[in-house]
Formats: structure tokens, sequence, C-alpha cells
């Protein structure tokens, strides 16, 4: 076996040389001829190896002799890459021994030759390039190359269920890009595609998980060769593949959302149904691999059974518990803090109720940033609290900021007592807010003030500095018989709290102003009247005149009382001095009384009957006188005596009836 090792070598050595000396310029097939030498049976036989470059256009015929190295123009072809399909045969006689292999003993020998073993079509592409040695003299080598047809890549693969998804196992497949569609069975989507390179021979496994548990899969491997999609064959010839049922093992706890319980798995726990009281998971923004679910505000501080239903697996659900801790689960947002509204104050926190051992510890601070602990809080003053959360006296988490005032509500009865010119208030301080401090607050005071209702100006103020249960407050210098408005407004600090307690108060009825003058009038002889202005303050509920009528100190007459000052006096005596006193009346008190003295005049009507009755008596003498002289005239021839005594007796008649009218009457 030593003769074919030692060609095997030569050649190897010769095709070194011609890649060395190849010309690239030239398309040729040279055949590489050794000196010439002569050989027997004995010598070594002639090897002529066929290889197919990966170059098309390059072709190598390297001749290899035994002493005689090859020319060094002779152009030569690359040799690439040994294709897979390429395979050299050698044929070597039985008797041949490594000893007889010498190109000097060839006398008497045959020359044996070994071809390349391949496809026909490939041997006739190529014949005409073939050169022989000649039969007897001389030893050759030739190399004659050869095109075949590329073999069909090799792409065939098993699945098997492992945990998460599935593994595919390629059989014998060609190195190269490979791609993996699977979709849930009975949907027209692709539901997931894996590209890979399998680039090691040593490696033929890949795993595809994110599946569904317990959920038929459709599936199918492509192999990308030369850009054209290669369907891979199945083992099994099986479409679909059921992956395995998730277990309790194959949950994790996550983060994802402050507050909730996150959960995450290698598996695509969509069609999971995760609940928790009822509350149904939600998928995580930032990674849908991740669902979570909000603890109820009772669950803190307590054991969370969280179950997990496969509607398709045959074990259909499991549990999963977990503490939720107050630190990790408790949103200081969601604790609702009521601030106080009662002195001593005390901010109440609706604690999740199974967080026996949570407690809040307040500060507090007013807008001047002065710290105040809760139970040194004052009335009517801004603060703002934070709290500091402690489990087992370990801080946890901080509330929120709340910010509040106390506003006691301050009642105020009062009581009043007046007279004509002043008002004493007094009143009584209550609060069901703030009774228990009350008697504690220094800051506390009140401001009093009374002004008439129809003015502001007329105000009259009383400030009290310091407080008790009971104050009062006493104004003078006020207009009798007047409406005013009190208020007592309390003062924290110097400011204004609460709404100021009014109350109406009316002072007593005062004296009426005086009557400035009276008009005294005498409108028939026997009759008197009297007028006056209008009082302009009667500071009482009426507004009333009085007059009377008196003579020599004793009332004559008294009028009832009149609205308007307008009094009249009638059937008095004539010639007769009255006195005339007129008041104004309030339905309280009077004025002071204006008098006035009049006189009545004579008694006109009996001086017209006395002038009546005179003028009848010149009439009726007149008549007499006329009468006389006519009967005288008519008695001429009569005695004269007898006319003289009948004019006397006539004239004596006369007299006697005159009437006595000199006398004065009075009443």
């Amino acid at each position: 076996m030593a003769g074919p090792c030692s060609i095997k070598i030569l050649l190897l050595c010769a095709g070194i040389i011609g890649v060395a000396d190849c010309q690239t310029s030239s398309d040729v097939v040279s055949t590489l001829s050794p000196a010439r030498t002569t050989t027997n049976l004995n010598s070594s036989p002639v090897v002529s190896p066929t290889f197919t470059s990966s170059t098309p256009r390059t072709t190598a015929t390297p001749a290899v002799a035994s002493d005689t190295p090859a020319a060094p123009n002779t152009p030569s072809l690359t040799l690439s890459t040994l294709p897979s399909n390429t395979s050299i045969q050698t044929t070597i006689p039985t008797n041949a021994s490594a000893a007889n292999v010498n190109p000097a003993n060839t006398s008497n020998e045959t020359t044996p030759t070994t071809t390349p073993t391949t496809n026909q079509t490939d041997s006739q592409a190529l014949g005409n390039q073939t050169q022989t040695s000649p039969p007897t003299t001389q030893s050759t080598t030739t190399v004659t190359p050869t095109t075949e047809a590329p073999t069909p890549p090799q792409c065939s693969y098993t699945v098997t269920p492992i945990k998460f998804g599935f593994q595919i196992n390629f059989i014998n497949s060609s190195l190269g890009t490979y791609t993996v569609n699977v979709k849930e069975e009975g949907q027209n989507q692709i539901g997931g595609k894996a590209i890979f390179q399998h680039s090691n021979p040593n490696i033929t496994t890949h795993n595809i998980t994110a599946l569904k548990p317990c959920t038929d899969y459709e599936h199918n491997v492509t192999f990308d060769h030369a850009g054209t999609k290669i369907l891979c064959d199945h083992s099994d010839y099986k479409t679909t593949v059921t992956t395995m049922e998730m277990t309790e093992d194959d949950i994790k706890r996550s983060s994802c959302i402050p507050g909730y319980l996150c959960y995450k798995s290698d598996w695509n726990i969509s069609s999971v149904q995760i609940t928790a009281n009822n509350i149904e998971a939600v998928q995580c923004p930032s990674d849908n691999k991740k669902f979570c679910i909000k603890p109820g505000y009772d669950d803190i501080c307590t054991n969370l059974t969280t179950t997990f239903t496969q509607e398709k697996c045959v074990k259909s659900s499991f549990n999963h518990i977990q503490h939720i801790s107050a630190a990790e689960f408790l949103n200081s947002n969601e604790i609702n803090l009521i601030p106080p509204t009662e002195l001593p104050a005390k901010i109440e926190a609706n604690l999740p109720p199974n967080c026996i051992y949570l407690t809040i510890d307040y500060t507090c601070s007013d807008s001047y940033n002065n710290p105040k602990k809760v139970s040194e809080l004052e009335p009517f003053t801004d603060y703002t609290c934070t709290g500091q959360i402690k489990e087992n006296d370990v801080i946890i988490k901080n509330t929120p900021a709340i910010r509040f005032k106390i506003d006691c509500d301050l009642n105020i009865a009062t009581q009043r007592d007046s007279t004509n010119t002043s008002i004493e208030l007094s009143w009584t301080t209550t609060s069901q807010k703030c009774q228990e401090v009350l008697p504690e607050l220094d800051g506390l005071s009140y401001d009093c003030s009374c002004h008439p209702v129809n003015s502001v100006w007329d105000k009259k103020h009383a400030k009290l500095n310091k407080q008790k249960p009971g104050r009062a407050c006493h104004f003078s210098g006020l207009k009798p018989y007047t409406d005013y408005i009190c208020k007592v407004q309390p003062i924290y600090n110097n400011k204004n709290v609460a709404k100021p307690t009014e109350v109406k108060e009316k002072t007593e009825p005062g004296v009426p102003d005086d009557i400035s003058t009276l008009v005294p009038s005498v409108p028939e002889h026997n009759a008197i009247k009297v007028t006056c202005p209008h009082v302009k303050f009667f500071r009482g509920p009426e507004k009333l005149y009085n007059a009377t009528l008196s003579y020599n100190g004793v009332i004559r007459k008294t009028k009832p009382p009149k609205t308007n000052c307008d009094f009249t006096f009638k059937d008095l005596s004539y010639l007769t001095t009255y006195k005339v006193e007129v008041v104004a009346f309030n339905g309280y008190l009077y004025s002071k009384t204006k008098t006035a003295h009049v006189d009545t005049l004579y008694n006109d009507k009996v001086l017209i009957g006395f002038l009546v009755l005179i003028f009848i008596l010149i009439i009726l003498t007149s008549v007499a006188l006329l009468w006389v002289v006519y009967k005288i005239h008519m008695m001429k021839p009569r005695n004269s005596q007898d006319v003289n005594e009948d004019v006397m007796l006539e004239s004596t008649a006369i007299y006697a009836n005159v009437p006595q009218w000199h006398q004065k009457e009075r009443r």
C-alpha cells in the first residue's frame, strides 16, 4: 500500500505547484507531463484525479511526474472548496507493493490508470480535454475538470413539547437561515414567527417559547436557500403540537405598577384568567408578559389568594398566596385623611382595617411655618399637616399634606337693658366644637358696637380685650326712643372671626321737644282758637298734643289729645281773660307746657239788639210826635186847655214804656 500513498503525496505536491503558477487570465485545461520513464507491471500507477472547482471558469489539470517539476509558465486554477459530492476513486493492482514504486523499473510492465468517478454528463462535457500518455514508453497523469448539478439541501425536523413551548430538533439539516412559523389551531393569522441561523452543526435544537399552555399549535419550518423558501419535512408528519400545562412554579412575582401585585411567566398567560377577590388582572402597560392585580384596600396586611385558571388544561386552576404588606402595597394617596373640625384637634385617617400595627404621627405648621403639635392647634388659623405612617414604630411612608382651619361655632346669647339714653348689652358664649378649650383661648376678644338703624355715623364702640364665658358692654349718650343695631364681633389674634351676632334694640321713650310758640286767636267774641308749630322729636310711640282752658286758676275746659296742634274753645264769657295751656305727648312723657292768655270780646249780639230797640223807639217817638201834631191841628177849635192835657198825657205814656238799657250783662 506504500505505492498508492506515495502517488497521492506526489499529486498533492503537483497541485500546490500548479496553484502557485496559475495564470488567472487563461481559461485552459493544462496537461502536465513528467519526464519520460519506463515502467513495468511493478511500477507505480499513473493517477489522474478530477476536481470540480467552485469557480466555473477555472479548471486545473495538474500533471505529476516522478522526478520532473512542472514547467514554470504552465497556467493552473485555484482550488476552492471541495464539494461534498466529489469523490476520488483510486484503482490499484492487487500485487502492487510499496517496494515496486520505482520509475526506473518499467520495461516489462503494463501501465495502470486511476480515474475519478463522475456522472456521465460531466464526463462528456469535459472528455475532449483529457489527454493520455503513450501506452508503452510514457506514464501520464491527467486532471479533467467536471461540472455537477447542485444537490438540494436537506431540511427535516421533529417537534417536542417543552416547558413554555416546544423544541425544534433538526435532523441532517443544512446550515443556514431558518424560519419557524406557529399559530393556534383554527386561527387564520400566524401567531408567532422565529428566524434564526443554524450555523453550528453540533447544535441541532432550537426552542420556541412564550406560547400558551395546553394549546394546539400548527407549525412549519422553512429554509432560506439562495432566496428561495424551502419547506422542511416534519419527521412524524404531524402538523400540530400541544403545549404542556402551566404549573404554579412557572409563575413569578414581578414589578410593573406601584401598588399592584404583578406576575410574569415565560408562558403566554394572556389566555389564563387571573383573579383575586373577583378582581381581574390587567396587562402591564410596559410589558405584555406581565399581568397585575390591584389588591383591595381591605386586603392590605392580609394574605391574598390569586387564582390562575387555565380553561384548556385538565387541571384547570391553581392558587398563589401572597402577603400584601403595607410597606409595599399601601398607597398613601388613597388614605382618606379627615381634617379636624373641633378642638382639641384630632386628625382621622381610614387606615386599612387589618393593619392593626399602623400608626400616624402628624406635624403641623401655620402660615408662618411655626411648628405645632396637633394638641396645640388653635382655632381660626390655617394649618398644613403631614403624617409619618409607622408600622411597629418604623416609618414606612408619608401621608399627603392636608390643609384646614378650625372655625369654632361661637354662639352668642345676648340680653339687653336700656334707658332712654343708654343700652346695656350682655352675652354668653358657647360652642359645640370648641367648648372644652373656650376658657383657655387667650387670643379671643370681642368688639361691641351700636348704631341707629338708618345711620352708621352715630356708631358707638366698646371693645373688650379679654374673653370670658359671659361679657357685657355699655353704651351711653344714645338718642331716646331710637332703633339701634348692636353687634358683638368675635376677634381672635386681632382678626375678626366668625360672623357677628346682631341684635336690634330700641331705647326708652324720652321727653318730647318743647312747643316753640302758641298762636291764639278769637274767631268769635266768646270763642278762643290756639295753634302751634309741629314738634320735631316726640321721642315716643305717640305724637299727640293736649290743650286746657282755665280762668282764675280753675280749668274750665280740656280738649282731647290730637295729632295736630289746633284747638278751639267756644261758648265762653264775653270780655273775659282766659289762660290756654298746650303740651306735646308721646304716649309716655309730656313736653314742657306752653301757655298763652287770651281775652274774649264783648257781647255783640246784645249790642245789636239794643241798637235795634233804640232805633225802634226813635221811630215810634217820631210817629207819636207826628200824631200829636196832627191832633193839635185837628182840634184847634177846642179848648187849648184840653189840648195841653192830652199832650201831657201822651207824653207821659211814652216815657213810661222806655226800657232800662244801660245795665251791662256779665256772665
